[in-house]
């Protein structure tokens, strides 16, 4: 199973998120739903870093992916870098709601 954690601040910015785990849908290179996943947060990833005043920090293994917002930039940049993430959590949540039982995306607030 693939387990997302998505953690917010008080005012409901992502700060971070985690992807670990396989789907375990199919066998490894024809598992459509880790495949899913993995473009979508990819994706999400390749947008932050081209944000010019926004940065992150990220780890990224096999079957496992970390997240941390470290600045969310200015402006349009602060725009941009919400609408990704949240674009994001709408393509997991999707997947989510289509293979319940190999998805679960949590999503949290913190201090």
């Amino acid at each position: 199973m693939i387990r997302v954690n998505i953690f917010r601040d008080v005012d409901d910015k992502v700060q971070k998120f985690e992807i670990k785990g396989h789907a375990g849908y199919d066998v490894y290179d024809r598992d459509i739903v880790c495949a899913g996943v993995t473009a979508v947060a990819q994706t999400a990833v390749l947008g932050l870093e081209s944000l010019k005043t926004a940065s992150i920090k990220k780890k990224i293994n096999d079957g496992y992916m970390y997240v941390e917002i470290e600045n969310h930039g200015a402006n349009d940049d602060s725009i941009r870098l919400c609408a990704i993430i949240d674009t994001m959590i709408l393509g997991l949540k999707d997947i989510e709601k289509d293979y319940p039982a190999y998805v679960k995306v949590f999503d949290r607030r913190c201090n």
